[in-house]
């Protein structure tokens, strides 16, 4: 009785976790298009792989502990259930990083400015068209400040500074032992149209473009 439940545990898992891995990248291609897609298979194959192999491992070692059981090989079962545990506790950390990732947002300040100094021309457009993302695209000739009502063109698309919004880094934001922001970094992003702003769920089919200045100083804080 233990065996066979030990072996309907490892089917169901691995019928929940094969699932679970279409259903994200399904949803990451829906998101962001086809570019989104291609990143996990592109930069982010090795990271990728090593989520889905986390993620089928424990189907694996809950296979092998039914084995262990219905041979009754105590090396087996003492094995194959320190992995199953090990296993377990790796999906749980991908699942919580993301969580942990979400507690950062607090860790910055936002709000709008009326016009900004662009620092090492740390100047990118992006857009999101048709389910797909493209950017950044950079230009060489940025200016030196940006305030709103510029109209500011890269690689033939425009777009009319209406809101900029400011974003400051209070204190350094980490995820997975990298940092994502430093404490004191100060980023831009401008957009014709508050909808504009990348990319929030509800607005994940709007057409959109927008301009992000990696480095920028707030020069005059926006009154509205």
């Amino acid at each position: 009785m233990l065996v066979r439940t030990v072996k309907i545990l490892a089917w169901a898992w691995l019928i929940a976790a094969c699932s679970l891995i279409l259903i994200g990248h399904a949803s990451t291609w829906y998101r962001g298009g086809s570019a989104a897609l291609e990143d996990l298979f592109g930069p982010h194959i090795i990271a990728n792989s090593i989520a889905v192999g986390l993620t089928l491992a424990p189907a694996f070692f809950l296979s092998r502990l039914a084995r262990g059981l219905q041979q009754k090989n105590r090396g087996k079962i003492l094995l194959s259930s320190a992995a199953l545990v090990v296993s377990v506790a790796a999906v749980a950390l991908i699942v919580l990083l993301p969580v942990t990732l979400e507690g950062n947002k607090s860790k910055a300040r936002e709000y709008q400015a009326q016009s900004i100094r662009v620092k090492d021309g740390s100047v990118a457009m992006y857009q999101y068209k048709d389910h797909s993302l493209t950017g950044p695209v950079r230009n060489e000739g940025t200016p030196e400040s940006i305030q709103i009502g510029d109209v500011i063109t890269i690689n033939g698309k425009t777009i009319r500074a209406q809101h900029i919004l400011v974003k400051e880094i209070l204190s350094d934001i980490r995820y997975g032992g990298q940092v994502l922001g430093k404490t004191g970094d100060t980023q831009c992003v401008i957009t014709e149209s508050p909808e504009d702003f990348p990319p929030g769920d509800k607005n994940a089919e709007r057409d959109r473009l927008w301009i992000v200045v990696e480095k920028c100083d707030p020069i005059a804080v926006a009154t509205h």
